[in-house]
Order: C-alpha cells, then sequence, then structure tokens
C-alpha cells in the first residue's frame, strides 16, 4: 500500500510489529504463569482480538458496553472493574 492512497487521519498498525510483542507477551505469560488482559481502553481496534486471542487470556472493561464489545469479539476472561455500577446494569453485567 502506498502512503499517498491512505486517508488522513487513521491508524497504520504494522502486524508483524503486533505479533512482535504479542510474543513477547506470550513468553511472559508461559515463564511466569501470570495472565494477561487486552486493555479495551487503550487498543480497542476489535478488528485485531481474533488475532490477540492467541497470545492474551482475555479482555478488562471498565463498563457494560466495554464488556459487551469483548465478550462478542474476544474468546477468553472478560474482567470488569468500576469504582460504581449502575442497577440497571448489573444484571447484564454478571
Amino acid at each position: 500500500m502506498r502512503r499517498n492512497n491512505l486517508r488522513t487521519p487513521c491508524f497504520v498498525i504494522e502486524e508483524a510489529g503486533l505479533i512482535r510483542n504479542c510474543e513477547i507477551l506470550d513468553r511472559v505469560r508461559k515463564n511466569t504463569g501470570c495472565r494477561i488482559l487486552l486493555a479495551q481502553k487503550c487498543f480497542s481496534n476489535y478488528e485485531l482480538y481474533p488475532l490477540l486471542s492467541r497470545f492474551l487470556d482475555g479482555t478488562e472493561a471498565s463498563g457494560l458496553y466495554e464488556a459487551k464489545l469483548g465478550r462478542e469479539h474476544m474468546p477468553g476472561e472478560c474482567h470488569v472493574f468500576s469504582a460504581a455500577y449502575r442497577d440497571d446494569e448489573f444484571g447484564e453485567l454478571l
């Protein structure tokens, strides 16, 4: 793809670089036994969740809609944390 064909603004993600970083995280998981979750607020490119799911244990969310995005697009765990929850959303979060 030539740069002058890109419409801006846009994000360009180098897949090979992303995979290299994921392989590092995967080694950390295997060597320590820890679980690594995707912080969706920092990286919500859900088109890449299937690729990331090969290396990560799941997602984390800070509310109902992020949790639904993680549950729908990335297999694995879905952790949710918020300082408070709305009564009308709590049942769906569970």
